[in-house]
């Protein structure tokens, strides 16, 4: 510590002065009595003190007019002001990190619609609804079909029976009927074969005509015949029901069941159900319209299952694997996704190829289809230059950028700034990749740089 010596009429002049730059501040306030009065008491603070100094002086055996008033003064600036800084690495390569931008979308995204006409008479959910799949989520009206099923039923049961009927075959009941039919027109067969006989010996006595002859002849063959039909009956009643016709049958049956399959398959469509798990986004009929097939009734979106569509640089694209955990980004908040897949073909707007990200069940949690989303992806750069903290730069000339450096000075322990001139190669958020007249070993000061000078005495406080 130092003392700066005030002589006493430096100490009066100064206590003037502090009386009329507070009349000066309040002028606005205070009347011209005021001011005298404020002057007044000045003056005489300034002549105690005087009075006092005098006194002093006087008991030390010193003159009045040696007298004089030692005030402290902090040096400590004399020797510099103090700086941190940074002692410059070369780096060879570093990892450059670029942001691409996509959108959240859903995995699966459905418009849930009727396959076939009919009137709309319950609609079991409503917009925003969660909803499992297989739920029931409308139905149609079913009554015209529940009458066409009846009148399919009635026909197969016909149907069976027959069948059943062909596979068993005929009674012994009728077998024994086509027996007795048998037997009775053989014996008819043989009385008129007797009497046939019997108009051949007549003819040859000339007894009857020869008319007579042949009706009896025609007779016989024509019982002949009836005989020769009722055996083929007996013996297809004897071996039972052919297989075609058993076949022709059973494909009639089979005919009946497709068709109230085919009925099944209509009712079943009169009932709209989800097909996975999700919310209802979208509806967009009420009970009573007639519906058209096809038409959507609800827009259904898989909330739980999130994705992250991202197109990418196709030199990019390619470095990505499949399966591998990749950090992307909303409203600042990092979500862990995982790789699903690299799309094949270009973006004919964009020029990139779409990479599909399975987010993790905390996104789909927080996450709504449609938002912006971000990845930032890393790709090795070869560069040299010395990294420098971002607050190190101030803008230079011609383009440049400028950073100040400690270095010695002339005087034994003496540090100095020196200027020097660096150009930016790449930025990232706090620190700035550069080269320039600066090397390996530099110390460069890292922040207060506009506070500095070249040529400014400093001393070094932190060393990074």
């Amino acid at each position: 510590m130092r003392f700066m010596t005030v002589s006493p009429g430096r100490c009066l002049e100064m206590n003037f002065s502090r009386a009329r730059s507070e009349s000066l501040f309040f002028e606005n306030k205070l009347t011209f009595r005021q001011k005298l009065t404020q002057y007044g008491k000045h003056f005489a603070l300034a002549v105690a003190a005087l009075l006092l100094a005098v006194l002093v002086s006087m008991f030390r055996g010193n003159s009045p007019t040696a007298f004089s008033t030692e005030i402290p003064v902090d040096d400590s600036k004399s020797s510099g002001v103090p700086v941190n800084v940074i002692e410059l690495q070369p780096v060879d390569s570093f990892a450059r990190t670029r942001t691409y931008t996509g959108k959240v979308s859903a995995a699966r995204v459905s418009e849930l619609a009727f396959e076939r006409d009919g009137k709309l008479v319950e609609i079991v959910v409503d917009e925003g609804d969660s909803v499992p799949a297989g739920k029931v989520l409308a139905r149609l009206n079913t009554r015209h079909l529940e009458v066409i099923r009846l009148k399919l039923q009635a026909e197969r049961a016909t149907a069976q029976a027959k069948l059943e009927e062909l596979i068993a075959g005929p009674r012994k009941q009728t077998i024994d009927v086509a027996e007795a039919e048998v037997r009775q027109l053989n014996a008819r067969l043989k009385n008129l074969q007797a009497d046939h006989a019997r108009s051949e010996q007549l003819l040859k006595r000339n007894a009857i005509t020869s008319s007579d002859f042949e009706a009896s002849q025609y007779d016989v063959e024509q019982q002949q015949a009836q005989l020769d039909a009722a055996r083929s009956r007996l013996s297809e009643l004897q071996e039972g029901t052919r297989k075609e016709q058993i076949a022709a049958q059973k494909a009639v049956v089979a005919n009946l069941d497709a068709s109230l399959e085919d009925n099944q398959v209509d009712l079943d469509d009169t009932v709209l159900k989800a097909p996975f798990s999700g919310r209802i986004s979208k509806r967009y009929a009420d009970e009573g319209t007639v519906i058209s097939p096809n038409a959507p009734l609800f827009r259904l979106v898989e909330d739980q299952q999130l994705e992250a569509h991202i197109g990418v640089p196709v030199d990019m694209a390619v470095n990505l694997k499949h399966g591998s955990q990749q950090e992307v980004r909303l409203n600042g908040i990092n979500y862990q996704s995982t790789l699903k897949a690299i799309l094949p073909e270009l973006d004919p707007v964009t020029r990139t190829r779409e990479v599909v990200l399975a987010l993790n069940g905390k996104a789909a949690k927080q996450l709504v289809p449609g938002q912006v989303i971000r990845i930032e992806i890393s790709e090795p750069v070869e560069m040299q230059g010395f990294w420098l903290p971002l607050s190190s730069l101030a803008r230079g000339e011609r383009g440049l950028w400028s950073a100040y450096a400690v270095i010695a000075g002339k005087e034994a322990g003496e540090k100095i700034l020196e200027k020097r001139q660096l150009e930016v190669l790449h930025t990232e958020e706090n620190r700035v990749l550069v080269r320039g007249t600066v090397k390996t070993g530099d110390q460069i000061v890292v922040d207060g740089i506009h506070k500095l000078t070249g040529n400014q005495r400093v001393v070094i406080k932190d060393r990074r």
